[in-house]
This record gives structure tokens, C-alpha cells and sequence, in this order.
């Protein structure tokens, strides 16, 4: 160890050789002690740590006040840079399509996230991006340079009172096992979820999720009739995970549920940014889901993993949503209720190490009230129903914080003539590549 003669040697000198700097850089200093053989090379590196916590201790620019309750407080993010290529077609009434719109571009995305654990099983958590609607983020390189605004995505209160029970409350992560079939990984829901975990032997588990999701406040002083009414999405789902052995990583997914709005209406004046969002009545969205997966671990050697999954939706009073909402006409369309996916995947790693990678490759049909348009994806078809077709995804981790990713989809329309708004792509195509740093 250190002696008291040495240390007191060292920092004198130090201390006549530098002052005040001393405390902010001691490196050069401590490296001309052990040079002079003042000290040698064991005492100068616990000299080098003493000065470290002395400094953190006792200087304000070394100290994070946090308050007594937090335990733990995480800050974490990413920058995402994004070229952008893709191509939609409208259908015209007599079927087929008169021009094809291209774009390509360049844009980038920007999310901070800030979550803390509190005492007594309180958590809080915030999120900051780079866009204003809810279903992306991406600003494109435009307007001369000018600079992008900063907008709150997230801003929740929890609280786990028990390994079985979790609440939460304000814009949250979206707590339901679904793919981007029905909902778009960039939403944050706002309202009220509820989870209750339920152990079955050493692994599986059941639960119960339910959201209460406030997707439009109304500012009339007389709420009556759908337009008047504050919207409401609620959504309950049940789900199901089974581990094939306790020592094993494979594993089943299982997950049934129902969503549903309440009757009301949005908009125009609601000024709602999502890609393909409707605005008019929301009734008539019924939809009963079922979504899974079947995992195979360490298929081709440790870490890697092979996946079966999919996804559905079906529309319990589509023939109300297609006919007296979107005023289809019965005798040439279908009431288009129906939606699935079906999908493979496989992964080496977990998407964390350098080096790691993974595909995805996933067909699925849409039919034109089978899924919520204002909810659903938009890095497939647009945001639009009435569409089938593939998707694939490569991901390849450049670093440990950074990934390559390429995303690809092509759809062409279900029931042609459609000139409707939400289902009016003869076909479609998007080209996406992505450098994302991770911090």
C-alpha cells in the first residue's frame, strides 16, 4: 500500500508543480513522480484512484444529485441514419394504375430515454424524438439545413407491488405481444395498461394485459353522440409462454386477445400526422387477434436460434365497417375482415456483440377493415389495407453498439378498382438501409 510519507510526497509535489489543475488532470503529473522515482509504478496507480474519489466526492462537477427514491437511473439511445427508397401505384376505378410515385431520400432519427426505478416498486420514465406523429420519428435531410424539433414520445409512473402485479400510467411502451401487423413498433400508447403474471412450474407463464388506450380528448362542453365523445381504444389480451425444459431456450408463444373502440369519432380538426390515418367514425373495429411464436434454440451451435411466428386479426362487424363507415359498395367489394401473417426467422446471438446477425422474412394478407389504420405499420404498404405481400429484414451488428440493417417490401392490392383512400395501392414497394449507433 501507499504509505503516508510517499502519498504526502506525491501530492506536495504535485500540488507545488500544478495547484489547482492538479485535481483535474493529475496523469502527467503522477507519470513525472514515478519518472523521478519519487513513487513507484503500484504507488502512483493508487494514487490515481485515491485522487479519483477524492474528486468525485468532494467537487460539485464530480457529483449527480439524485433524489433519495431513485435506485437506479438509466439513460440510453441511439441515432439512426436512413436512405429511403420507394415506389406506390394508386389504383384507378377501372383497375390497374395510371402512374408510379417514387421517392428517395436521406433522413435521420434521434430518441433519448430516460428510465428510473424507485423505492418501493415505483418506476418513471421519459422519451424524447426527433418527430411529432406518433408512428415515426424520421426527420428527412431538408429545408436548407435548418434544425429539427425535440418532442416528448414518452412520459410514464409505475408500480409493481408484487412479482405478479404491474401498472402503468401516462405515454408508455406499447405492453401487448403483437407484430407490426396490427401496431406500429414506434407508437407509444397513452393512457393505463395493467399486466398480472401468473408462474406456472420453474419458467412458464400466464398473463393477463389489458390498455386503455385515450386516443382523442373531446373539448365540448356537451359530450353527446359519436362525434362529441373523447375516443377510446381497449385492448385485453391473453398470453401464454412455455419453455420446452428448464435447462432448455426454446420456447412457445401464445397470446389471444380482443380490441375494440368505444363509439366515437375523429376529426378533421384533431390534426392527426400518422402515414395513412382515417379520420371519421371509429365504430365498427371489432377485432379478435391471435399472435405467437415458436423459438428453437442453438439450432446450428450456441446462440443461435431458428423462429416460427405470426400473427392475425379478424374484424367481428367488418360488413358495418366497409359499407356504412368507408362506403364501399357491397355488390364489388368484400368486406375484406380478415388479416394474417406468417413469418421465419433466424438469429445468431442476441443482436448485441459484434458480429451478430439476423433475418426475417414474413408474407401476409390485409384485408381492408381487418386492421386499425391508425395504429397499424407504416413501413409496410404505406399504412394501407387492402394489400398482401412480403417483407424482409436483415440486421448485421457492425460493433457493439452499432447495426447495419436492410428492410424490404413489395405489395400488390387484394380487390382491384378500389379507389378508397386506405386501400387504394395497385402495388407498392420500400427499400430501407440503416446505420443505427446504439448508446
Amino acid at each position: 500500500m501507499l504509505n503516508l510519507k510517499s502519498k504526502l510526497l506525491a501530492v506536495s509535489t504535485a500540488l507545488l508543480c500544478a495547484g489547482a489543475a492538479f485535481a483535474q488532470d493529475s496523469g502527467p503529473l503522477i507519470d513525472l513522480l514515478v519518472k523521478k522515482g519519487i513513487v513507484n509504478d503500484q504507488e502512483a496507480e493508487e494514487l490515481r484512484a485515491d485522487l479519483v474519489k477524492d474528486f468525485a466526492a468532494n467537487t460539485s462537477a464530480g457529483k449527480l444529485n439524485l433524489g433519495s427514491a431513485i435506485t437506479e437511473f438509466k439513460i440510453s439511445g441511439d441515432i439512426r441514419m436512413r436512405y429511403e427508397y420507394n415506389s406506390q401505384a394508386p389504383e384507378i376505378a377501372a383497375g390497374g394504375y395510371t402512374v408510379a410515385n417514387e421517392t428517395s431520400r436521406q433522413r435521420l432519427r434521434f430518441r433519448l430515454n430516460g428510465d428510473l426505478a424507485l423505492q418501493k416498486g415505483w418506476t418513471a420514465g421519459f422519451a424524447l424524438e426527433t418527430g411529432q406523429s406518433s408512428d415515426s420519428a424520421n426527420q428527412t435531410f431538408t429545408n436548407m439545413a435548418d434544425d429539427y424539433g425535440i418532442y416528448l414520445a414518452r412520459a410514464y409512473v409505475g408500480w409493481q407491488p408484487n412479482s405478479n402485479w404491474a401498472f402503468v400510467l401516462g405515454k408508455q411502451k406499447n405492453i401487448m405481444y403483437t407484430t407490426d401487423l396490427r401496431w406500429d413498433a414506434d407508437i407509444n400508447p397513452q393512457g393505463l395498461s395493467e399486466i398480472y403474471k401468473h408462474f406456472i412450474g420453474s419458467k412458464d407463464t400466464f398473463e393477463v394485459r389489458s390498455m386503455q388506450h385515450f386516443m382523442q380528448d373531446r373539448t365540448e362542453a356537451n359530450n353527446t353522440g359519436p362525434a362529441r365523445r373523447d375516443a377510446f381504444l381497449f385492448e385485453n389480451q391473453a398470453v401464454y409462454t412455455h419453455w420446452f425444459a428448464p435447462n432448455n431456450l426454446s420456447s412457445v408463444v401464445i397470446a389471444a386477445g380482443y380490441n375494440a373502440y368505444n363509439q366515437s369519432t375523429v376529426l378533421a380538426t384533431d390534426g392527426i400526422l400518422n402515414s395513412a390515418a382515417f379520420v371519421g367514425p371509429l365504430r365498427a373495429q371489432d377485432y379478435a387477434t391471435f399472435a405467437g411464436e415458436v423459438n428453437f434454440a442453438n439450432v446450428n451451435g450456441a446462440g443461435t436460434a431458428f423462429k416460427v411466428y405470426w400473427d392475425s386479426s379478424y374484424n367481428l362487424t367488418a360488413g358495418t365497417r366497409a359499407y356504412r363507415v368507408y362506403g364501399l359498395n357491397s355488390a364489388k367489394f368484400s368486406d375484406g375482415s380478415t388479416a394474417w401473417l406468417a413469418g421465419i426467422g433466424y438469429a445468431s446471438g442476441t443482436g448485441k456483440v459484434q458480429g451478430d446477425y439476423s433475418a426475417r422474412l414474413d408474407y401476409r394478407r390485409v384485408g381492408i377493415t381487418a386492421t386499425d389504420p391508425n395504429i397499424n405499420d407504416s413501413d409496410w404498404g404505406f399504412s394501407k389495407d387492402n394489400e398482401k405481400g412480403f417483407e424482409l429484414t436483415l440486421l448485421y451488428n457492425v460493433t457493439d453498439f452499432s447495426t447495419l440493417g436492410l428492410k424490404y417490401f413489395d405489395t400488390s392490392i387484394i380487390q382491384k378498382g378500389m379507389t378508397f383512400s386506405l386501400g387504394n395501392l395497385d402495388h407498392s414497394q420500400e427499400l430501407l438501409l440503416d446505420l443505427v449507433v446504439k448508446f
